[in-house]
Order: structure tokens, then sequence, then C-alpha cells
């Protein structure tokens, strides 16, 4: 491993132990200093940082889910948009149900 490999990997080693994300965006040439101010406020952790999130909508931290109830549970409203996904998402479940081809009984030998 040459020295150039190790030291990207001691940083983003380091990045993670400090709780921070990489992220690679696309975003139009204008745009690009906004995005790095406001990734720089984020990591900044400071009272300028908890503002970004109430504007960006991010205003509450979530907590970790302990268990798989917690995780699916929904508890923000979906929008409108959201359910429609989620209707069409629960019926094309039901109509996978029944189509024999996708759903047929296997052959166990015991």
């Amino acid at each position: 491993m040459d020295a150039k490999v190790k030291a990207l990997k001691a940083h983003r080693a380091r990045l993670k132990r400090r709780g921070i994300k990489r992220v690679e965006v696309g975003v139009p040439v204008r745009e690009a200093a906004v995005i790095r101010k406001a990734a720089a406020v984020l990591r900044e952790q400071a009272g300028e940082a908890t503002r970004l999130r109430q504007i960006l909508g991010f205003a509450r931290e979530t907590k970790r889910a302990a268990n798989a109830a917690e995780l699916f549970a929904m508890t923000p409203p979906l929008s409108r948009a959201g359910e429609a996904l989620w209707d069409a998402a629960m019926e094309q479940i039901e109509r996978d149900r029944k189509d024999f081809a996708l759903n047929r009984p296997r052959k166990l030998a015991l």
C-alpha cells in the first residue's frame, strides 16, 4: 500500500470517528459555493448549524431506532404524493400475492 492510499484511509477513518459522512453531489456551477458554505456550517455543529437544519426541515434530531417496529413506524404524516405512492405499492403487493407464478408453493422433502 503506497503512502497516498494509506493517508487517504487514515483521513477517512478520522472522519468516521468524528461522525462525519463524506457526500458527493452534483450541483449547478453557480450554486457550488452555496453548498460548500452549507456543508461548512453543518460541520461546525454550532447555533448556525441548528438554524440551517430548521430552515431545511431537519430541526429535530432523530434517535436511533431500538427495534424493527420503531424503524418502520411512520410518525410524520406522508405528503399527498407519498400517500399515493404508498397506496400504489400496497395495491401491487396485493396483486402479486394473487399471482400464482410469483407465489407458488414450494415442494419440500420432509
